[in-house]
């Protein structure tokens, strides 16, 4: 469940996830309606109450400088009694009632609130006041009664504020209505469909100002569009032929043409939509840590009141014991650890997504802060997309055109950049037939041609399994004869060696696990200054990462890698991964920018070292104030004021989060 004011998740069966949301909430509805009637009567219960306290004054001078009734100021103290009970009574229906009927709803399901606390201990001032002025014996302490009920009430409207105004910063709701598209066949448009329908491979056109309903790579002319809605950036970005365009963008200068890389289920933006509905059914050990630390709180709380005012009763008297008591209830905040965790958290998911990172879920984050390790996968991850075949070397007797023939046939429809960049020099030859084809995993592909004669293309784990050693480069075979070898070269990324530079500063540590040959893997590695396992099938590459354990991420972008990133630790799918690597991975980049990767962590341990701190801050918060009020040096109003600043220090520490990320994109671009 999901509070309907501030959106932060809430207890199950309930609307609000406190008193001040459900004030909040109720003020902005009233204020559409009525002029802020609502924010007009608690504001005139402070008011009243502040009236109250400066009666007390009086009543307290009496104390403080001895004045005797019978010295003719007997009348006026009852008159400042009875005046103070007129004004007092308004206060505790306004802000004193709610509180009662929300408590009572909450004890109703079994479970106790701070609601309940400060309630009891405001009605009993209030009731014990009233009780004086009808039998003339003890004190009164309308304004502590007041002043708790009001304190209490407007910082639960101070914190809900400044909740859903922090909620407000992950962006508008990505719940939008995908529009349809036109089909575009050999450039011609032939029909209007909507987003449940477009598969993988068709041909767009996304008309100005409606919204892209699948990721769609762009093939006509550069256009410019708003990507708001998924990362918050106020200006639209341009989108060259050959980039990508998540779902859910609006197009903003011209007509969109582009083809489609996967369905609407798959898209980025229904793993927005499965985001947001995860981070409410899904909460982090953190937050489980918290809700039940906060729970338990409360009947701690109630215990250490009730001893206090039996004390101080017995020492002082029931004025000083009731004194005591409120103060302890005022005093206690358990606020922090309800708001802390799931504030921080989510603006940290806000902040990542803004950078063009989307994190799966909140408890991806603490495993996130916990990596000491980063595997890399090679092809298409710490390399570009664009191998090249810079040569091919036949051998004796056998043709050029026959070896492209069953290139482009054993090769055709593989989205592998090696298997593509030899798709693509035989791109122009006739494909030879075959009886069947099979693809193997991380090796290259096998085959039959029409004579009935076994064919293999691939690498030289792929050649040993024939019983073919020696060869290093992607080789033809044919009935255990190599026909021709492809001399395969792949540029690493421009940002890569400054990416694993800034995960070594941070104390992280990183490794090549690649399906490639031992020879293609280790010049990489040697240029970035990284270990490498080379020659890793999938069944491998999930071994070496069981064997590395679970504070290792998974960075790859084939199909071979998807089991990786779903095993031990946490996985990151490139940008211009398949979709099976995208769909297993528990964090997605949106921007083909490998820097991402030690800016996620580092945010994702600056966020995890806030929560503890904030988390601790309110452990020794709530021991030292808790002491002072139970040892009667804090009276109730200071008490009040106390718990609501405290409330207010947690709400700015959670926000700097989004104010000041670990590290920008730009400082990125800049080094």
């Amino acid at each position: 469940m999901e509070c309907r004011h501030c959106a932060l998740p809430c207890a199950k069966g309930e609307e609000y996830c406190c008193y001040g949301c459900e004030l909040a909430a109720t003020i902005a509805a009233e204020a559409a309606r009525d002029h802020s009637r609502l924010r007009g009567r608690l504001t005139f219960a402070a008011l009243l109450t502040m009236s109250v306290m400066m009666l007390s004054l009086f009543l307290y001078a009496e104390d403080i400088y001895g004045a005797p009734a019978e010295a003719g100021l007997g009348w006026m103290r009852d008159a400042y009694r009875l005046l103070s009970a007129a004004l007092a009574t308004p206060v505790m229906v306004l802000c004193g009632v709610p509180l009662v009927r929300r408590a009572a709803r909450r004890l109703a399901r079994r479970r106790l609130s701070m609601d309940a606390l400060i309630a009891t201990g405001a009605f009993a001032a209030y009731g014990l006041s009233l009780y004086a002025i009808v039998t003339g014996t003890t004190k009164v302490y309308f304004d502590s009664a007041t002043a708790a009920v009001v304190l209490a009430t407007f910082g639960r409207y101070l914190e809900a504020s400044a909740r859903a105004r922090a909620s407000q910063l992950l962006g508008p709701s990505i719940e939008v209505a995908r529009d349809s598209a036109m089909v575009l066949v050999d450039g011609r448009e032939r029909a209007s469909v909507h987003a449940a329908q477009i598969e993988p491979g068709m041909e767009l056109r996304v008309d100005v100002e409606r919204v892209v309903p699948v990721d769609l790579m762009v093939c006509g002319a550069p256009v410019e569009v708003d990507l708001g809605v998924l990362t918050g950036e106020s200006r639209p970005v341009r989108r060259d032929v050959g980039e990508t365009v998540p779902a859910g963008a609006v197009v903003v200068s011209a007509p969109l043409r582009g083809i489609a890389l996967r369905s609407a289920r798959e898209s980025t933006l229904e793993r927005l939509a499965e985001l947001s509905r995860s981070l409410r059914e899904s909460p982090s050990a953190l937050l489980r840590l918290a809700d039940r630390f906060a729970t338990a709180l409360t009947p701690a709380i109630w215990l250490v009141a009730l001893a206090t005012f039996a004390y101080w009763t017995r020492a002082s008297g029931v004025d000083q014991g009731i004194i005591a008591a409120l103060a302890v209830v005022l005093v206690a905040c358990p606020c922090t650890y309800a708001i802390a965790t799931p504030l921080v958290q989510w603006l940290t998911l806000r902040r990542a997504l803004a950078q063009g990172v989307l994190v799966r879920d909140a408890a991806t984050l603490e495993e996130l802060a916990r990596v000491d390790r980063v595997a890399f996968d090679k092809t298409g991850t710490l390399t570009t997309a664009d191998v090249r075949v810079n040569e091919i070397v036949t051998a004796p007797g056998v043709a050029r055109e026959e070896v492209l023939g069953l290139v482009a046939a054993l090769e055709s429809g593989s989205r592998h950049p090696v298997a593509r960049a030899l798709a693509q020099c035989a791109q122009s030859t006739t494909p030879a037939a075959l009886r069947e084809r099979r693809f193997e995993t991380g090796a290259g592909v096998t085959g039959i041609d029409d004579r009935g004669r076994s064919l293999a293309l691939g690498s030289s784990r792929l050649l040993l399994r024939l019983g073919i050693e020696g060869c290093e480069r992607v080789s033809l075979v044919r009935e255990g004869s190599v026909l021709a070898t492809f001399a395969v070269g792949e540029e690493i990324r421009a940002e890569a060696a400054k990416a694993i530079d800034r995960l070594r500063r941070e104390g992280i540590d990183s490794v090549i696990l690649t399906g490639d040959s031992a020879e293609r893997g280790r010049g990489v590695g040697a240029r970035l200054d990284v270990a490498v396992h080379a020659d890793l099938t999938a069944v491998a590459k999930l071994e070496r990462l069981d064997a590395l354990g679970p504070r290792t991420a998974m960075v790859g972008d084939g199909l071979n890698d998807a089991p990786a990133l779903a095993s031990v630790g946490p996985g990151f799918a490139v940008e211009q991964g398949t979709g099976l690597a995208r769909g297993m991975a528990a964090v997605g980049l949106l921007r083909s920018d490998l820097c991402l990767i030690p800016w996620t962590l580092a945010l994702a341990r600056r966020s995890t070292a806030l929560i503890r701190r904030l988390l601790l801050f309110s452990t020794a918060y709530n021991l030292v104030f808790v002491a002072l009020a139970a040892a009667g040096m804090l009276r109730p109003v200071f008490a009040g004021l106390s718990m609501l600043l405290s409330s207010l220090l947690t709400l700015a520490a959670a926000a700097r989060i989004a104010a000041s990320p670990a590290r920008t994109a730009a400082q990125n671009d800049r080094e």
